[in-house]
């Protein structure tokens, strides 16, 4: 008698098929988001004033000591920043599920995806160093070339050196700008993927720029509003900073719920 055939064995389903789908939302749904934000705080004030004070002690204090140190001066305040902020986004999500939200929330990020988040920073601190170590060659570059024109060229060639020296900054600038905004959007939800989603960090920058591009209308709009609301927290000697941390994390909490569907249930 014939054994029967065995049949195929099915692979396993890479990790990513688990993580959320980007999502299409009006533009004005930035305003419940807002909104969001501002009942998250008002929930719990005293914890989210204690973890907004101790997140920029922690921040202010490295970057002022270290910004004179090659590297490390410009790496350390990104990697802190993603770390702070993915403890405070776990804050955030505790809070929406059992209504509770405490000040030790706010080192989670160390404890539960240090690597993954500081790499996130890193991603983040890099190209901006060598965006500006570019800056510096081709600004020294251009300025050694004026100098050498002025001293025995004419004013024509002078004019000439320093109208093409305007023109390559302004062009080192444009790109300065759109690699900055790239990196920005790409920053924007990565620490949220990581703590909610477990995604890995390069993939989480990837949905995060994704899910931004698809909703570039909300994303600017939101933009637009933090900065007026930033502008406003620095009028009362800059304590409404205290303030504009929670509400810019319950914010983009806020935000990465909406934007981000539930994995595939296929995958599941």
């Amino acid at each position: 008698m014939n054994s029967p055939i065995p049949a195929p064995v099915t692979p396993a389903r890479h990790s990513r098929h688990h993580l959320p789908v980007p999502q299409r939302v009006p533009a004005t749904r930035c305003f419940a988001w807002l909104a969001s934000g501002w009942r998250m705080f008002a929930a719990h004030p005293a914890d989210w004033v204690l973890m907004a004070l101790c997140a920029f002690a922690l921040l202010a204090i490295p970057t002022v000591v270290l910004a004179p140190i090659p590297l490390i001066g410009p790496m350390l305040p990104p990697i802190l920043l993603t770390l702070l902020l993915g403890g405070m986004l776990h804050a955030a999500s505790t809070q929406a599920e059992d209504g509770q939200a405490h000040f030790l929330q706010l080192f989670e990020g160390f404890r539960r995806h240090p690597g993954n988040l500081a790499l996130i920073g890193v991603f983040y601190a890099l190209p901006l160093i060598l965006i500006h170590l570019l800056l510096i060659l081709v600004g020294g570059g251009l300025l050694v070339s004026l100098l050498g024109n002025s001293v025995g060229g004419a004013l024509g060639d002078l004019t000439n050196s320093l109208l093409s020296m305007l023109v390559d900054l302004g062009i080192a600038l444009g790109i300065f700008l759109l690699l900055w905004g790239l990196l920005l959007l790409a920053m924007l939800f990565a620490p949220a993927l990581v703590m909610e989603a477990k995604a890995p960090p390069l993939e989480a920058m990837r949905l995060s720029l994704a899910a931004s591009l698809r909703n570039i209308g909300a994303v600017l709009l939101l933009g637009l509003s933090l900065y007026v609301l930033f502008v406003l927290a620095l009028v009362p000697a800059g304590l409404g900073v205290l303030i504009y941390i929670p509400l810019l994390v319950g914010t983009l909490h806020a935000a990465y719920q909406d934007l981000f569907a539930a994995p595939d249930s296929e995958a599941s």
